[in-house]
């Protein structure tokens, strides 16, 4: 069972009440992990039309669920840690967001999506349960736990510009009673709305992201390395948890690609991007950084954790199957540990300078050989 625990009542004298296990949390993000900083886009969205759902229909209480696909596109790698260990852990990743009278924010939870599925097989009407306690399909739902109170259930199928029918949006009350007909249709028409808004936020995320994205290998772009490098150092100024930054370099780049032709050296250039990914968790962020060089950034990462991260990565450039020769990188690790004051610019530094003693141990290192 999903918990969320607030203090928050409202007029109608709905509470929010939920025990049993860990799970959700107040969040816009996939319950178990919660991001820091939520969309606010999606979030802002989810917010207005639960509004206009509830003032529509004189409900205290809208909500909507997502049964499959995603609402929010945006990179698995933009996750917490703790969003990898849930989704890893095959955390269910269908969502409900909440909004209850009284309420600032919308709150999501993964309690009970059996009315919701039960909505959007009939795809072409909505779905209404007069009196809840009269419904012996409803005697056990654990969503009643989330509003014991509630006694009035009508949702109304979401569906994408493809007919691909993706969840619910659904009003509930304290009261039996029935949608009225302008009612009904006012909830298709902020249904159709709903679905409009988050194509267009889908698209912009989908933009956004390729401005963020290198063209050749597909991870993180400069820009976006730098982006993600201030949010986590944001994120560890707040929280006071280790991060952790790898600066990576290929050995001998130059000599490869004079020796085997740069399309040749673009190839190993992808190979090494997808050896990179491998040891990494969903929190893990990866990026070309210039030419050559790339870096990852380790969240929550002491030193001993970002040591074991590169140890995987040398272990497994040296048994891939590499095309002409065998492609070594130097490594550089800088650490931020918990409650340690230091810009982000003076981060990158640490890891840049620790990269280029690896790379000049290692020429030393050939040449005593």
């Amino acid at each position: 069972m999903a918990v969320v625990r607030t203090d928050v009542s409202d007029k109608h004298g709905f509470g929010i009440g939920l025990s049993g296990g860990a799970g959700a949390t107040v969040s816009l993000r996939l319950p178990g992990h919660p991001m820091s900083e939520p969309d606010e886009r999606l979030g802002r969205l989810l917010w207005n039309i639960t509004s206009l759902a509830g003032l529509l229909c004189d409900a205290p209480i809208a909500m909507i669920s997502q049964l499959q696909g995603e609402f929010d596109c945006s990179e698995r790698g933009a996750l917490t840690m703790a969003a990898a260990v849930a989704l890893d852990s095959g955390v269910d990743q269908r969502r409900q967001w909440w909004r209850f009278a009284g309420q600032s924010s919308v709150v999501c939870t993964i309690a009970d999506f059996s009315l919701c599925e039960t909505a959007v097989t009939t795809p072409d009407r909505i779905t209404e349960i007069g009196d809840l306690n009269l419904d012996s399909r409803c005697a056990d739902l654990a969503m009643r736990k989330i509003v014991p109170e509630a006694r009035f259930y009508a949702a109304i199928p979401l569906s994408d510009q493809h007919g691909e029918l993706i969840g619910t949006l659904c009003v509930l009350d304290r009261v039996p009673r029935r949608l009225s007909s302008y009612q009904r249709d006012g909830l298709r028409l902020l249904a159709q709305q709903f679905m409009e808004q988050l194509e267009m936020h889908r698209d912009m995320q989908q933009l956004q992201r390729q401005t963020l994205t290198d063209a050749l290998t597909g991870v993180g772009n400069r820009r976006g390395f730098d982006r993600r490098l201030h949010e986590e150092w944001s994120r560890h100024i707040r929280s006071g948890a280790a991060l952790s930054l790898l600066m990576i370099d290929v050995d001998k780049f130059k000599q490869y690609n004079d020796a085997y032709g740069h399309p040749a050296g673009d190839v190993i250039l992808n190979l090494l991007c997808e050896l990179l990914r491998m040891p990494l968790r969903a929190s893990d962020f990866v990026a070309r950084y210039g030419g050559d060089e790339f870096s990852i950034i380790l969240p929550n990462t002491p030193q001993a954790g970002a040591q074991l991260v590169v140890d995987r990565i040398q272990s497994m450039l040296t048994t891939a199957q590499w095309p002409n020769c065998m492609v070594t990188v130097s490594v550089g690790i800088a650490t931020l540990e918990p409650e340690e004051a230091c810009d982000f610019a003076t981060l990158l530094a640490r890891a840049d300078q620790a990269m280029y003693l690896c790379k000049r141990s290692r020429r030393e290192a050939e040449k005593r050989d």
